[in-house]
């Protein structure tokens, strides 16, 4: 069924022809004035706003799926850092133990909970945002209270949280995919979109991600609606973020730093892959873009809690096959890392935003928004 309401999601026909489509179109519709209902709350004020003693960044979208959330959360929290902010990230911990509760997953310097507790992308981005304080919670404020009162951050980068507009932001960053834009422009469960389309003007500023494979024309009628709005574009570049040796034991992270921004070790390379995530087609085409030689994939849903039986079939997979090692993602690993030895070689790849020439308009866009009252330090 799973299968058959995702095919359902991406089908782009005006007409319900099916059964379960008419039935996920009226589902639609009821979470349609159920966003609208909320929406309005908010506008009129019966639903309250929470303001925070520092500046705040969100980073969020329209859509369900991957459009780059993650990589840029990371990428704000080290351009922020690097031009002498002190940002702390607060994620809501999706499917994490202490996504109700909330807590510290780093301090800056060490990893305080492992991917169970946390959840797995928080304990990736924990784990490469050195020297960057990470917190997890489903209501932001509070754990934003808690940020304040431990850290003193400046700023605070909030991580999907577009939709979560208990806490003010003083910038709303709206992710766009350039490749796949708004489906099929349907609701949930009838298509991806999380809020209608008229949710995109609170954005202050829109961000198309994949932009190296342009949807000339959903850009340009976002520019019509928006025409006031900033526009950065990004392009995703992955890298190495290091490889773990046949029969030793999973390092708990890998310092993505130490390794190369490319490929290049998976040049000619005989490998399979496998990855749980919500674009494993694009993971793929980026193995065999390296170019390395894919001779196998195993495809897992999103956020995949993998079993020891899911991971011997692809390591018996592997070694059948005789390949030159296994590749995964930087959030796949953080799931199945200290689990068991793997018997080949495993590269782990991870995922970092390249704004290229909208770097410097990009900052200096933040700035102006932030900096003038930043406190003295």
């Amino acid at each position: 069924m799973s299968a058959r309401i995702q095919a359902c999601m991406k089908n782009d026909a005006r007409q319900n022809r099916t059964v379960l489509e008419k039935g996920l179109y009226f589902l639609s519709g009821i979470y349609d004035a159920g966003s609208r209902l909320r929406a309005k709350g908010y506008e009129s004020g019966v639903l309250h706003e929470y303001r925070l003693p520092c500046r705040v960044i969100s980073v969020g979208n329209l859509t369900v799926g991957g459009s780059g959330k993650t990589p840029m959360t990371m990428y704000l929290a080290q351009m922020l850092r690097d031009y002498g902010y002190s940002p702390a990230v607060i994620s809501r911990g999706y499917k994490g133990q202490m996504e109700k509760t909330g807590g510290v997953v780093s301090d800056g310097e060490n990893i305080l909970m492992g991917p169970e507790q946390a959840g797995d992308e928080p304990f990736m981005m924990a784990s490469y945002l050195t020297h960057i304080p990470f917190l997890v919670g489903a209501d932001r404020y509070t754990i934003g209270k808690t940020a304040i009162a431990t850290f003193s951050p400046d700023v605070i980068i909030l991580d999907d949280a577009f939709q979560h507009r208990r806490l003010y932001r003083d910038i709303d960053f709206v992710l766009v995919d350039a490749t796949v834009g708004f489906g099929n422009r349907y609701l949930l469960p009838r298509g991806i979109l999380r809020e209608p389309l008229a949710a995109l003007a609170r954005a202050d500023a829109i961000v198309m991600t994949r932009a190296d494979y342009p949807d000339s024309m959903l850009e340009a009628k976002i520019s019509e609606a928006l025409p006031h709005t900033p526009t950065f574009r990004s392009v995703n570049q992955p890298f190495l973020c290091g490889i773990v040796k046949a029969n030793e034991e999973m390092p708990v992270s890998i310092a993505a730093n130490n390794h190369p921004n490319d490929l290049d070790p998976l040049k000619n390379q005989r490998v399979l892959g496998f990855s749980g995530i919500a674009r494993n087609t694009e993971f793929k085409r980026m193995i065999t873009e390296a170019p390395a030689q894919l001779v196998d994939f195993f495809e897992f849903p999103d956020h995949f809690d993998y079993s020891a039986t899911d991971l011997n079939q692809v390591f018996k997979r592997a070694k059948h096959l005789s390949v030159d090692c296994v590749v995964t993602t930087q959030k796949d690993y953080a799931r199945i890392h200290g689990r068991m030895k793997t018997p080949v070689d495993m590269a782990v790849v991870g995922i970092q935003m390249d704004f290229r020439g909208d770097r410097e308009p990009l900052m200096n866009y933040i700035n102006q928004l932030i900096e003038p009252t930043r406190p003295a330090r």
